[in-house]
């Protein structure tokens, strides 16, 4: 769902002014291979929308999306052709305006997008940036309940609604693990209702004893459309029948448990809350390349720069890729070079798996293209 960890910094600092434990043996099911080729796709890049600003969606087998917030513009990109094929410039006033705070966005197609706000609004626009539904959430019953809305990760599958959730006390570590535990962080959004119904609350698993740690819970779409909680710990989360799932999607470069802080309690140091936000080992995004019937989850490597508080000036070095067959099963993983690639960025196409060659410290980046190099899948 977005500059996610950016956004979720952000939202942090306007709210408030060491061994790796031994890994249990995981079977992985697998007689797949991932290898690196020397083969690229170049994507154009409008000069005023940055390579590694924009927020990144899968639109299908044969589309993607940037979201630049800089410029409020949505960039479709036809991935067989390599062309950028529709620009939707937002509107912030008027009969299409959907104000200045723009929280998030989603989409699954080229021909409508999704829209939610700083003042919790759901907007629906089409290619051409008209407005075509608006609604206002009431989240006034979750506060009650002690719940907060995370209006900015937020997803559609099958028509439904579905949206992050998060204890309502933002400094968790106030919480009991139990308290943690009985919190959603998945909640279906009920249109017609304009209500929410949780479906999912924090795994014991995940909370543990210490809650000096990252918990925000990210979400994305299934195989069969059925939603993907990714928190940042060595399984996922997806509900299939009507119950929540677990399975393993861990890179064996990483530790069991999610990095806890050094500190007591990390809300008292912001450069540690946002280096436990951003900087370290984290998984970022989980998508489903329909064209290899494979789900790939993200990883990043702790990398920690001298100022934590600058996020935008910096990017992490080491990427890694999990990748899990269409039953959530562990078939491979594959560690990018560092300084070479950007996780976040990817797509498949019946050649294989395409990852963003956009690192700044790249010497082969170029200022006018979005720049893919291909991962071959040998099965």
């Amino acid at each position: 769902m977005k500059k996610q960890l950016l956004l979720l910094s952000f939202f942090l600092a306007s709210m408030i002014f060491a061994c790796s434990p031994k890994k249990k043996e995981v079977v992985t099911k697998s007689s797949y291979r991932f290898e690196l080729q020397d083969q690229f796709k170049s994507f154009p890049l409008p000069a005023d929308v940055g390579q590694l600003e924009p927020y990144f969606m899968l639109l299908g087998e044969e589309y993607f999306a940037l979201y630049d917030y800089k410029t409020k513009q949505i960039l479709t990109y036809f991935i067989p052709e390599n062309k950028l094929v529709n620009t939707i410039q937002l509107e912030t006033e008027g009969p299409n305006g959907v104000g200045k705070n723009i929280a998030g966005i989603f989409a699954d197609n080229p021909r409508e997008f999704f829209l939610t706000t700083g003042n919790n609004q759901l907007i629906k626009i089409d290619s051409s940036g008209q407005i075509i539904h608006k609604v206002q959430f009431n989240a006034e019953e979750l506060q009650e309940q002690g719940v907060s809305l995370f209006s900015n990760i937020f997803i559609r599958t099958q028509k439904e609604f579905y949206f992050a959730a998060f204890p309502l006390t933002f400094e968790w570590t106030s919480l009991s693990p139990e308290e943690l535990t009985t919190t959603p962080n998945l909640l279906r959004y009920d249109s017609l209702k304009n209500s929410f119904t949780p479906i999912s609350h924090f795994p014991e698993e995940f909370v543990g004893t210490n809650l000096n740690k990252t918990i925000f819970p990210l979400l994305s779409v299934g195989p069969t459309g059925q939603p993907i909680i990714n928190l940042n710990f060595r399984n996922i989360y997806y509900q299939q029948d009507e119950k929540i799932h677990s399975s393993f999607a861990g890179l064996s470069s990483f530790p069991e448990d999610p990095p806890t802080s050094r500190l007591p309690n990390m809300f008292e140091d912001m450069n540690e809350i946002m280096k436990m936000i951003n900087h370290t080992d984290s998984y970022t995004d989980v998508y489903f390349l329909d064209a290899q019937d494979l789900i790939v989850r993200v990883g990043k490597h702790e990398d920690i720069p001298d100022n934590t508080l600058e996020t935008d000036a910096f990017l992490a070095s080491k990427w890694g890729l999990v990748f899990l067959d269409s039953e959530f099963n562990k078939v491979g993983e594959l560690d990018l070079e560092p300084d070479r690639f950007y996780g976040r960025y990817i797509f498949a196409d019946q050649e294989g798996i395409w990852v963003s060659a956009d690192h700044p410290e790249n010497p082969e980046i170029q200022e006018d293209f979005l720049r893919f190099q291909l991962i071959e899948v040998i099965n």
